[in-house]
């Protein structure tokens, strides 16, 4: 197998269709591996981010395998480091990165890859392999060549990603909920709809309609998390930018679903999901919080999960972040964490830093449990 280091952006163009058939290769979990995901996080969130692609070549000089990463400043604890990162984790919280390789390739690839990306001749400090399956292959990969070279390993940010493993029915998925939520659920769609004289709206293939609402996404997310003194997550103007950009076609094996609950001729809620493979995406939501007696979000949520249903998706992915209404709607859930790996004297510095960090902060408060950090961190009532 032979491993190649892509740094100009030209070269790495020529990847873009092969990138998107490794990526489609998990048809579950592959979203957020695909080129357009990375080339619109480097152009809109971290500008300043050099690529670093690695290409991993089997028989024929097939590419196989590839690794999105790129070269970053990285800044915490008062340390400026050079970081290889994995790209499109930052602000617009990517999961399941990984990198798409074919599956006959992995166990083969993920090493030889590792050990390139190791001893290449770039100037760097700090690897951070991001927002990974705890246990899955890339995560096992990275802990054995530690491992095997003594190299200083840090895990951090984990993060419950609950998800339900669609029924071919919504009615079975209602039954398999608790009695009280199966109530509410049927209860507040009703009213909403036929007492209160709701609808709702679903925008998918148009791009010009998809962009319309991501404006009033952005709008009603806003509200909601102002109402409450909070910024909210798209208050950043890169991300809010990014997401007008990637909705209208987010990639070639990928859709855009917005749903919108309208409530006396207004946009009330909105629900992003992206349909990608066998997994429908719960990514984002906003609600005007003059109508969150009518618990909207809920509803709309609901909404998304028949939609998938209906359509024959097999996971409805809530990805990051275990807020109360998620494990309502499903007992299921994985993890992801961020590993981080120190190449140079700087870096292990850091990371005893970060340990001496860790310890302080158990001492001091116990049992404080870990904040949720998910982009969907809102309660959708």
């Amino acid at each position: 197998m032979h491993i190649d280091i892509i740094e100009g952006a030209e070269e790495i163009e020529l990847l873009n269709d092969r990138w998107e058939e490794l990526a489609f290769s998990d048809r579950l979990d592959g979203f957020f591996r695909n080129p357009r995901w990375y080339r619109l996080w480097c152009r809109h969130v971290r500008p300043d981010a050099e690529p670093f692609v690695v290409v991993a070549r089997g028989h024929g000089h097939e590419v196989v395998g590839i690794a999105p990463l790129c070269r970053v400043s990285y800044r915490d604890l008062g340390f400026r480091l050079t970081a290889v990162v994995t790209g499109g984790r930052e602000i617009v919280s990517g999961d399941f990165l990984d990198y798409p390789i074919l599956p006959d390739a992995r166990a083969a690839a993920l090493p030889a890859m590792l050990e390139r990306i190791w001893t290449s001749q770039s100037t760097w400090d700090l690897l951070i392999v991001g927002e990974v399956l705890e246990g899955g292959e890339l995560h096992q990969a990275v802990k054995a060549f530690a491992e095997r070279e003594g190299v200083p390993l840090r895990v951090q940010e984990e993060r419950v990603c609950p998800y339900i493993d669609l029924p071919p029915t919504y009615e079975e998925y209602l039954r398999g909920l608790s009695p009280k939520m199966r109530y509410e659920m049927r209860r507040d769609t009703r009213d909403l709809l036929e007492k209160h004289g709701a609808r709702i709206t679903v925008h998918s293939d148009d791009g010009d309609e998809v962009r319309d609402h991501v404006e009033t996404l952005i709008r009603l997310h806003l509200a909601h998390w102002r109402h409450v003194n909070n910024p909210g997550t798209l208050g950043r103007p890169e991300l809010s930018a990014f997401l007008k950009a990637l909705c209208p076609a987010p990639s070639s094996n990928g859709r855009t679903r917005i749903y919108v609950l309208h409530h006396q001729d207004r946009p009330v809620a909105a629900v992003l999901v992206f349909w990608y493979g066998d997994s429908a995406l719960f990514y984002q939501t906003g609600w005007d919080p003059a109508a969150a007696r009518l618990s909207p979000g809920l509803v709309l949520v609901g909404w998304s999960i028949r939609d998938a249903i209906e359509n024959g998706f097999k996971r409805y992915d809530f990805l990051r972040g275990d807020e109360g209404y998620k494990m309502r709607l499903t007992k299921s859930s994985r993890r992801t964490i961020t590993l981080l790996l120190a190449r140079t004297f700087l870096a292990r510095k850091f990371l005893n830093a970060a340990q001496l960090k860790d310890s302080v902060k158990r001492l001091v408060s116990p049992a404080t449990p870990p904040a949720s950090t998910g982009q969907n961190a809102a309660r959708p009532r």
